[in-house]
């Protein structure tokens, strides 16, 4: 008696499961790759039934959060957005502007270092600010911005085949010279490179003159004004005052290593 139970509670169970696939609704999209005959008369129709459900059909993705869907992003996508953004950034940063920005920081900058070399070369405020390379460093790194961005911008230097006319011994090396001028950044780029080596020079015959006693603020303006003639005044005062001319300092360093050895 109670295995006739078993057997009819899942009869019963099998039954009620079949009429609940047979009439639950189907995905419309789904249904169009099959016809209701073959369905319905399917002895595989409870299988069928069942992947369609699983299947990714429309019917599953209607039901996706809209939040999810947001945060579903295309990795291309983000690649680019990021990619336009950094260019769009570094765009904004090498500009003709800022270039002439530098240009005038490559001006004006070094005056006040001049001004402390020419006016008070003893002082302490000067041995701090000029005794290391902390000025140097900037203004070179100044150059190399403007170098850098001139380099981005179209026709912002002169192209390389005009630059090696300056260097053709059979050409005319001052034309050359001359027809690059037309090039703005080139210009720039040029008036840093002097400004910032000359600097340098003067900061050299300032320690020069500290070292061994030599006045100096005639030959480091001179150098500020006309590059390498100050210099030359600065050998001459160097002759005229007795202290005479630096040597070959790198075989004298050899010498004191010997001696300290």
């Amino acid at each position: 008696m109670r295995s006739h139970q078993l057997l009819y509670t899942a009869t019963l169970f099998i039954t009620l499961n079949v009429v609940v696939l047979a009439f639950s609704p189907t995905p419309r999209n789904a249904c169009n790759n099959f016809s209701p005959d073959s369905i319905q008369t399917s002895p595989n129709h409870i299988i069928t039934k069942l992947s369609l459900k699983l299947s990714g059909s429309p019917s599953l993705h209607r039901h996706r959060s809209p939040a999810l869907s947001a945060v579903i992003i295309d990795p291309s996508t983000a690649i680019e957005s990021t990619t336009a953004i950094l260019s769009a950034g570094l765009d904004n940063v090498l500009s003709n502007e800022n270039i002439k920005q530098a240009f005038s920081l490559a001006t004006f900058g070094p005056q006040y270092l001049w001004i402390l070399l020419v006016l008070f070369p003893n002082t302490n405020i000067t041995k701090r600010v000029m005794g290391g390379y902390g000025g140097i460093l900037v203004f070179s790194l100044i150059h190399f911005f403007i170098v850098v961005a001139s380099a981005t911008q179209e026709n912002g230097t002169a192209p390389i085949e005009e630059f090696n006319g300056v260097f053709d011994p059979t050409g005319d090396p001052q034309a050359a010279m001359i027809g690059m001028m037309r090039y703005p950044n080139f210009v720039t780029e040029e008036w840093s490179h002097v400004l910032t080596w000359d600097l340098f020079v003067g900061r050299w015959i300032w320690l020069d003159g500290l070292k061994r006693g030599i006045f100096t603020p005639h030959s480091v303006l001179l150098t500020n004004l006309i590059g390498p003639p100050g210099f030359l005044l600065h050998y001459a005062t160097c002759l005229v005052t007795g202290k005479g001319i630096v040597g070959n300092e790198a075989l004298e360093a050899e010498v004191l290593e010997e001696d300290d050895q």
